[in-house]
C-alpha cells in the first residue's frame, strides 16, 4: 500500500473509530494487529510533523498575507 494510501486509511479508521485492519479486511489476527500498529505509528509520524511546522513558523516562500499555506495532496 503506498504511503499516502495508508495514511488516508489510517485517518479514516480514526475519525469512524474502527480498525484499519477492518476497512482493509484483514482477517489473520497478527497481521492485523500489525497493521494497526503501524497505522498508529503513521498517524503519530504525521502529527509530530504538524506540530514541528506549526512551531517552526511558516518558511520565507510560504507567506502568503500573514497565512501559511500548505499543499496537501489527495
Amino acid at each position: 500500500m503506498h504511503s499516502e494510501n495508508f495514511l488516508l486509511v489510517a485517518l479514516a479508521a480514526e475519525k469512524f473509530a474502527c480498525r484499519p485492519s477492518q476497512m482493509v479486511g484483514l482477517e489473520d489476527s497478527v497481521l492485523a494487529l500489525d497493521f494497526d500498529l503501524a497505522a498508529a505509528a503513521r498517524l503519530i509520524e504525521r502529527e509530530r510533523a504538524a506540530l514541528s511546522e506549526i512551531r517552526s513558523g511558516p518558511a520565507e516562500g510560504d507567506r502568503e498575507v500573514g497565512r501559511q499555506t500548505r499543499e496537501e495532496r489527495w
